[in-house]
């Protein structure tokens, strides 16, 4: 089955000039309307605003409903989205007690709350799934998507990702964002726009570092095969690593491992810069490089590394067929 991605959409904050500019960067009225989302958690708004406009929507229109809502899913990959709730639940409830909590705020709590937020505002009934693993849970999101439309549990699911940045961002570097791609299967998308890419595969791998902190050579030449084989084609591929900082020795092991072994299928890596994105949107960079990928065109390789040791990687290839012809 050939997996598209219909379209895609984005929020996302930038560092700012000072750390009073910071609070100012998203307006919820712009993107949600005037009501409703009071106490809705900041990620939870991000994640609507980047739902809603990639499935062309308002945050007030109708959900789906009957056969559509049943085949349509929602998968979303995070890594701080409640952290601040937490920390402000922990203060509140040691200095003044359970009274000092709203109940409109109890369900924040929850790390599932901002995915299923977008599955009730939009009328996902197949199925609503939050992942979270540091860093990689956006492209793992996309990953969980694809398998869950060729194994039939849905015809549509959007792929998203959201996260509200922990309090010391400015000394980590880290920022607020939420993005979000929609994936149909190719016979349910012939009659939409031109899709951006069709998606090759996915797949998810662990490299634990070895005493000296790298990874095992056969384990990173294991992973790079089977990453280089999402790739399934002839032409150059254009090849993206995102990690944080911390993770950026690892990152590019992994892409000149990863270069190696197209290189001994014949497949030449495009536009060779041997660097590493940084990824300063916590689980949404991947999916952020993704998009970003996808609009550039052409075959490519998508890959998200976090410290630990975690990789998971998207391949992607131009929506070519008869049904765009």
């Amino acid at each position: 089955m050939t997996v598209l991605i219909t379209s895609a959409a984005a929020v996302t904050e930038k560092p700012a000039p000072t750390a009073a500019d910071a609070p100012h960067w998203f307006d919820p009225a712009a993107h949600l309307g005037r009501r409703g989302w009071k106490y809705l958690s900041p990620a939870t708004r991000y994640l609507l605003a980047a739902g809603n406009q990639a499935l062309g929507r308002r945050h007030d229109d109708p959900p789906l409903s009957g056969p559509d809502a049943d085949r349509f899913g929602v998968v979303t990959g995070t890594q701080y989205a409640i952290t601040r709730v937490h920390r402000r639940m922990d203060t509140v409830l040691t200095t003044e007690g359970v009274h000092g909590i709203s109940p409109a705020e109890v369900p924040g709590f929850s790390m599932n709350t901002p995915g299923s937020q977008l599955a009730i505002s939009a009328g996902a009934r197949a199925f609503s799934v939050t992942l979270t693993n540091p860093v990689t849970a956006g492209l793992e999101a996309v990953q969980f998507a694809l398998t869950a439309l060729r194994t039939g549990r849905a015809d549509r699911v959007v792929a998203a990702a959201t996260d509200q940045a922990p309090l010391d961002r400015g000394a980590g570097g880290e920022y607020d964002a939420a993005a979000a791609v929609v994936l149909s299967a190719a016979s349910a998308a012939a009659d939409g726009p031109r899709p951006l890419a069709a998606v090759t595969g996915g797949l998810s791998r662990f490299l634990p570092p070895g005493p000296d902190g790298a990874p095992g050579p056969a384990a990173l030449t294991a992973s790079a095969a089977r990453i280089a084989a999402l790739a399934r084609t002839a032409d150059p591929v254009r090849l993206v690593v995102g990690a944080p900082a911390a993770a950026a020795p690892l990152a590019l092991a992994v892409g000149d491992a990863v270069a190696k072994a197209l290189a001994g299928t014949g497949v030449a890596v495009r536009d060779a810069a041997g660097d590493v994105r940084e990824s300063r949107h916590c689980a949404v960079s991947g999916l952020l490089d993704l998009i970003g990928t996808a609009r550039a065109g052409g075959p490519a390789l998508v890959i998200s590394a976090s410290e630990t040791g975690h990789l998971t990687a998207i391949g992607l290839a131009d929506p070519v067929g008869p049904e765009f012809i």
